[in-house]
């Protein structure tokens, strides 16, 4: 096509020394199949290897290892051969990391990013201006389990690998929690290189339509910043010259009624436990592409590819504008003093021209059920409402610090694996904190991502006098990390560690009474101790239903002998005044 010649002109004209070679690189199976096969893991292993031999511009890396130990590969491309991240910084040039088979069902980046170094090699010709990270395979236990019935929606390859990790875990749930081996290979890899552009491909399902790709990119940034304009450039130039190339892009396709054009589409901003939602709360840009499965699995990863190719030359031109905002907006996020966690559609839209396909609504014979029938053949435009514009439903204020005790490692190691700041106490220190409690807590009814998630919860906040054990840690908010940190610790926070089910254990009781203990005992209080009486009337008329085991609880609860860390949410928050003096303490 055209413009692939286009491309590798640019590229030519941006890099130095381009003499093509002769092509000495074996075909990929994608080649080989004329795009109806996707690369195993083994051989994209051994494609890794090969590639890395063949150019001294390519370095091949293991990040780390599957659950079923199987390596994580990493190519490093740069064009002056500055293969790690302190190198790269200290040049000023832009990183690109270009993430494949996060869902191995989902292939095609994989194969659009070995046909990009390919090509590279081939001409000779790599940017100047960027080092691009290729991740083919995140989740090597999924595309091991390579076969033909993997994804049943999904219009090729002829076979592919799973969705899920070899522990059943969905790694692109998994970005804030890091349960999963993978991700905890991932993470220190991600922040050591903090990529100014992370590219995460998919395959989506869904609906028919005509375009080839559809994407998200969110950023969190005030809609006038130089980070949001610098994506709304992107954005216009890519979409442009991708429907020029024959592959028309869109918005990721949601409908407000499943698979029904017509009843107009709206979208949400992406939370951090997924990848683009991770990438945007760091304040760099995450694009997730998902390739319309519908389409044939060759057409899908010459769009990619298409994308790549794209990015990276406006990359080369752009990328010290991104460098800047970048910058820019990290320096304004670490003085946010409030956050938003859930959002609502304006009931105003947008109306977009949507190139759809005729379909008809069409009643099942078997089951009674109604199904949608596309014909592909016969493309249409609709003019539709879109629900885009997301609007805060509250603001959370923001401490200045967060704290929790020793006794919670596997917070200490999750902010090791982020790469966040903190410190730990050298002494037993007594700091006023904001503490929460929690009550009425409700799960979810059956387990997501391998545990039970909060599906409610009340809490009250107080400030009281807590002693707090030497080694408990502090977080201070105050890095670019800001957000990431409020998602991770406020209780409101739908992907909180509370949220996510890792403090289950706090609402269990672990002690009780015996009725012919707290029957006297209540007696007693009754007796002795002022407006009790009239309190426990009050209760009894809220409940009148209660046994007599619920009436003594309800004295029991009132006793020094209740545990007063039953439904206390372990993590504490600090005021600037006591973070400045325990930090001049530590």
């Amino acid at each position: 096509m055209i413009y692939r010649s286009i491309i590798i002109l640019a590229f030519c004209l941006l890099a130095t020394g381009c003499n093509p070679r002769e092509n000495t690189i074996p075909a990929i199976p994608f080649e080989e199949s004329n795009g109806t096969q996707t690369a195993t893991f083994e051989q994209t292993i051994e494609f890794c290897q090969s590639i890395a031999k063949l150019s001294p511009y390519i370095e091949y890396k293991i990040i780390g290892y599957s659950a079923q130990n199987r390596p994580i590969p990493l190519l490093i491309v740069d064009r002056h051969k500055e293969f790690t991240p302190h190198e790269v910084r200290l040049s000023g040039k832009t990183i690109l990391l270009i993430q494949a088979n996060i869902h191995p069902g989902e292939p095609d980046g994989n194969d659009a990013g070995m046909l990009l170094i390919k090509k590279m090699i081939q001409t000779n010709c790599f940017p100047n201006n960027v080092t691009i990270l290729f991740l083919p395979v995140f989740n090597p236990d999924g595309l091991a389990r390579f076969g033909a019935f993997n994804r049943i929606n999904q219009n090729g390859p002829e076979k592919m690998g799973w969705r899920t990790t070899a522990q059943n875990y969905n790694l692109n749930r998994d970005f804030v929690k890091a349960e999963s081996p993978e991700m905890q290979a991932w993470l220190p890899f991600f922040h050591q290189w903090l990529p100014d552009m992370t590219i995460d491909c998919h395959v989506t399902d869904g609906a028919d339509y005509q375009y080839v790709i559809t994407y998200v990119l969110e950023t969190f940034a005030d809609k006038n910043s130089s980070l949001n304009q610098w994506k709304n450039s992107y954005l216009e130039k890519i979409t442009h010259q991708m429907d020029n190339a024959g592959f028309p892009m869109f918005p990721y396709v949601t409908f407000r009624r499943w698979h029904d054009p017509r009843s107009g589409l709206y979208s949400r901003p992406p939370r951090p436990l997924l990848s683009n939602g991770y990438v945007a709360v760091l304040n760099r840009i995450g694009l997730l592409l998902e390739a319309h499965s519908l389409k044939p699995f060759k057409q899908r990863v010459e769009a990619i590819l298409a994308c790549l190719e794209m990015t990276i030359n406006h990359l080369e031109k752009h990328g010290k504008e991104l460098h800047n905002a970048i910058i820019e907006t990290d320096n304004l996020s670490m003085k946010a003093d409030s956050i938003a966690f859930k959002f609502s559609q304006s009931p105003t839209p947008d109306t977009v021209m949507f190139r759809g396909v005729e379909y008809s609504s069409v009643k099942s014979p078997i089951t009674g059920g109604e199904w949608f029938v596309y014909q592909p053949e016969k493309p249409q435009t609709f003019a539709i409402p879109f629900y885009h514009q997301n609007i805060p439903e509250s603001y959370v204020k923001l401490p200045e610090a967060y704290i929790f005790g020793p006794e919670w490692q596997f917070i200490k190691d999750r902010l090791d694996w982020h790469r966040i700041r903190y410190f730990q106490l050298q002494n037993q220190t007594t700091l006023n904190t904001i503490r929460w409690k929690l009550n009425n807590p409700e799960w979810q009814n059956q387990p997501f991502e391998g545990r039970f998630w909060l599906k409610k919860i009340d809490f009250n906040t107080d400030t009281t006098t807590v002693v707090w054990e030497r080694g408990s840690i502090v977080v201070p908010l105050r890095q670019p990390k800001l957000r990431l940190i409020a998602w991770m610790f406020e209780p409101s926070s739908p992907d909180s560690f509370l949220q996510s089910g890792f403090f289950n254990i706090i609402f269990e009781r672990k002690e009780y009474f015996e009725t012919y203990v707290m029957e006297p005992m209540a007696k007693a209080m009754l007796d002795t101790v002022p407006n009790l009486n009239e309190k426990f009337r009050q209760w009894k008329s809220q409940n009148p239903n209660a046994d007599q085991y619920q009436q003594l609880e309800w004295f029991y609860r009132q006793t020094p002998y209740y545990d007063s860390k039953h439904n206390l949410y372990p993590v504490g928050a600090l005021l600037q005044e006591e973070l400045t003096n325990v930090m001049r303490l530590n």
